[in-house]
């Protein structure tokens, strides 16, 4: 079994993902549906919590709560 050892990026590398994050999270973001909370910048579980009171008390009843972690594609 193959281990992967610690990657810790350089300052180079840091500035390089932070570079490629704010050229594509503004588009990312607009695709997502405004109720989508997980990860998303500027919104906590907080909000999400407040978003599921709303529906409960105008009568919708269907929360997804999911957790993809772990979970990952293997080729046939």
């Amino acid at each position: 079994m193959k281990k992967a050892g610690i990657g810790i990026p350089t300052i180079q590398d840091r500035a390089r993902q932070a570079l490629v994050k704010s050229a594509l999270e503004p588009e990312w973001e607009s695709r997502f549906e405004g109720t989508s909370y997980g990860f998303h910048p500027g919104r906590s579980a907080h909000d999400a919590i407040s978003r599921i009171y709303i529906a409960i008390n105008k009568g919708q009843y269907y929360v997804l709560d999911a957790d993809i972690a772990k979970c990952s594609y293997r080729e046939p």
